[in-house]
């Protein structure tokens, strides 16, 4: 089976593909996958790309690795990893009342929980536009954004006002717009730092919420990481019958 060499990266359709084979039980719970050899061979692409795929699903939960055995699929898998889907217009929605206020901006090495997500060429720099999201009862949210190098020589803190949604700045400053985003969703705990900008107790639960935007060409635009205060942030999805 050959991948569609489109828009959508080749990483990201051989991981739905392996989670699809995983959640209807084609790949049954404890069941040893082909290996990262016969991926490869199977679906025309590079060891790399099975490596990146496997990981997305290992990430998750969906499998696990045993050293010298192989990658196997993990007890529950089928039950652990619903799909919810929404629009990117949602979310510029959901921004427009929101106050930003810009804490610092600085080109940084890779963070490298990251550096997969932006496979540049070689080691190198992003820039990261650390900031505060408010509502009028208080601050509501802290976000880590992660421009890669060619956006974010482009982008200067002066560039961003109070009432700048990032979403629609970004597809401005590209001249393309954000055509999917992948998101995360999971818990924390405040640390120090998001204690003190949060203006919460230390160790108090946050809700976090990574995502990524790409270009209809599959290009990646932007990381957005954001820790929630849990009493000024309610995330709510409609789910229907399919």
């Amino acid at each position: 089976m050959i991948l569609d060499p489109g828009p959508t990266p080749l990483y990201l359709q051989l991981r739905r593909i392996l989670e699809d084979k995983i959640l209807s039980q084609e790949f049954k719970e404890s069941e040893r996958l082909p290996t990262e050899a016969q991926l490869s061979g199977q679906f025309g692409v590079s060891r790399a790309t099975v490596l990146r795929a496997l990981e997305g699903l290992l990430r998750v939960g969906l499998i696990y690795s045993e050293r010298g055995r192989g990658t196997f699929v993990a007890r529950g898998a089928r039950l652990m990893n619903p799909t919810l889907k929404g629009s990117i217009q949602d979310l510029i929605t959901a921004g427009k009342g929101i106050k930003l206020t810009v804490l610092s901006y600085k080109e940084i090495p890779v963070p490298q929980s990251l550096s997969e997500t932006f496979q540049l060429r070689e080691p190198g720099e992003v820039f990261q536009l650390e900031c505060l999201r408010s509502i009028p009862e208080g601050p509501q949210a802290y976000s880590l954004i992660y421009f890669p190098p060619d956006l974010g020589r482009a982008v200067s803190p002066d560039d961003l006002t109070e009432t700048t949604e990032i979403i629609s700045f970004v597809e401005e400053k590209l001249r393309h717009k954000a055509y999917r985003a992948n998101q995360i969703i999971d818990v924390g705990i405040a640390d120090q730092l998001l204690a003190k900008h949060l203006d919460v107790a230390l160790h108090t639960p946050l809700l976090m919420i990574q995502r990524e935007y790409y270009t209809r060409k599959g290009i990646l635009m932007y990381v957005a990481k954001n820790y929630s205060r849990t009493d000024r942030f309610r995330y709510q999805i409609e789910l229907t019958q399919t």
